[in-house]
């Protein structure tokens, strides 16, 4: 008899829309004494919906003024480390997904790529697990160079098959689109990867990740779109093989 086996999920971020005026309101009265703003309600918001996920992430694009600001020298990292402790309250260890430095600046020079390294730091120190770093175009070698480790995590959300190179030289662990698992099988002749994580792959997808690594790593990946509360129970719960 074919046996369910669910395959666990990894979040990447979020998309985030502006909350009515009423749910703002009622997210203020109930943490009245603790600091926060509206990134912060984004943060809390999109942790919260990834209850069930095996490996959430906090943030996603919209903590770029954020991580903007916090990646400039000797910047104030009180919002930052406000953020964090109350992220931690609901998920402990948590990634965070945030923008490149690329994205931050405007073709960044080794210095500015070493402060956004130095804040990824003490955002690690303060209890976040790692990042995930989010690129909107192929990523740029210095910032490979410089910022790579085992608790970095390069996304690529417009892949192309010189990005995945680039990416694959520094991981093992990549992030793909269903539509591009063939140009993936492709470039395992030349690079090694360990773990697939198909973006929101369904059953068929997951399945032919299977051709190319063991079923013990292969991921659903997810970056939930705004306005789509049900988005990663919806996700957790179509991430499954039947065996």
């Amino acid at each position: 008899m074919a046996k369910r086996l669910a395959i666990p999920v990894r979040g990447l971020g979020s998309k985030v829309d502006t909350p009515s005026v009423s749910d703002l309101a009622a997210w203020a009265k109930a943490r009245a004494g603790q600091s926060g703003d509206l990134v912060t309600y984004h943060l809390l918001k999109t942790v919260e919906a990834q209850a069930e996920v095996h490996t959430p992430a906090a943030g996603g694009w919209f903590y770029h003024e954020r991580a903007r600001a916090g990646s400039l020298p000797d910047a104030p990292a009180d919002d930052v480390l406000d953020d964090i402790q109350a992220v931690s309250l609901i998920r402990k260890n948590c990634w965070w997904s945030l923008p490149s430095a690329a994205a931050l600046f405007l073709d960044p020079d080794e210095d500015q790529i070493l402060f956004f390294r130095q804040f990824l730091r003490m955002m690690r120190d303060a209890g976040v697990f790692g990042h995930v770093i989010l690129l909107e175009h192929d990523p740029a070698s210095l910032e490979l160079e410089l910022v790579s480790g085992r608790r970095i995590f390069w996304h690529l959300m417009n892949p192309t098959e010189r990005g995945l190179e680039k990416v694959l030289e520094v991981q093992r662990d990549i992030t793909v689109a269903p539509s591009v698992l063939p140009l993936l099988g492709d470039l395992m002749g030349s690079y090694t990867v360990r773990k697939i994580i198909v973006m929101d792959g369904r059953e068929v997808d997951l399945r032919a990740a299977m051709e190319l690594v063991d079923l013990d790593n292969i991921m659903a990946g997810g970056y939930a779109p705004a306005g789509q509360p049900s988005y990663w129970d919806e996700l957790v719960g179509g991430s499954f093989i039947w065996r």
